[in-house]
């Protein structure tokens, strides 16, 4: 055999295999290879948060958008509510998942909401907020990403507010680079809650929800185990 013939074997070798490393890392991380170990349980906790915490009432269970779902891997694996605030009649809406990190870390606010009828008000902020725990009593912080939109129109006095984080089961954490930050990790918990109010009314409902439920909320993540 020739050098020329075993250099080019030697080449489709290194080729195909660097291909597999990459495909297998992709699938791994997209989990396109099955049900992650874990993830049945930590779906199965999620879907038992209550319809009823505190003064916060929910409806019923709503269906997020069929395409959504399989794009972002997450069948049988989110709650999506209205919960609504019995004395103050505040309605928030609140989406909670848990799926393969490639896929839920990388669809916000800022990239799925927007168009000819609302635009960005200002540049995110983090906001942090103190939770104690309801099985412990010790006190965590969660740290939220907060955005707001406010419609095109003229006469529009309507603002839409966003809260969003991810988590791998033990805080909410607010991060400039989700998908590599948690990479390690094969799923993650995203939350996203928002609510709509008057502009300048100085209202913040959706951290008003955060402050009452978080602590219930954090009783229905399972913390990942690597």
């Amino acid at each position: 055999m020739s050098k020329r013939t075993t250099s080019l074997i030697i080449g489709i070798v290194v080729i195909a295999a660097v291909t597999a490393v990459v495909t297998y890392a992709s699938g791994t991380l997209f989990g396109r290879w099955g049900t992650f170990q874990g993830l049945v349980e930590a779906r199965e906790t999620l879907k038992r948060l209550p319809m009823q915490i505190g003064a916060w009432q929910a409806e019923e269970n709503r269906e997020l958008d069929k395409d959504a779902v399989t794009m972002l891997r997450i069948q049988d694996s989110y709650i999506c509510r209205r919960y609504k605030h019995a004395e103050t009649q505040a309605v928030v809406h609140v989406t909670i998942m848990v799926g393969p990190t490639g896929k839920v870390t990388v669809h916000t606010p800022e990239v799925c909401f927007g168009g000819k009828d609302y635009e960005k008000e200002a540049t995110r902020s983090s906001v942090s907020i103190p939770v104690q725990l309801l099985e412990s009593g010790n006190e965590i912080v969660d740290s939220f990403w907060k955005i707001s939109f406010i419609g095109r129109s003229l006469d529009s006095k309507n603002r839409i507010s966003f809260y969003y984080a991810v988590s791998t089961g033990d805080i909410w954490s607010a991060v400039e680079t989700p998908r590599s930050t948690f990479q390690t990790y094969r799923y993650v918990y995203k939350l996203q809650a928002e609510a709509y109010s008057e502009s300048g009314d100085g209202t913040d409902n959706v951290k008003k929800f955060l402050d009452d439920c978080l602590p219930v909320i954090h009783e229905h993540l399972v913390p990942y185990s690597k």
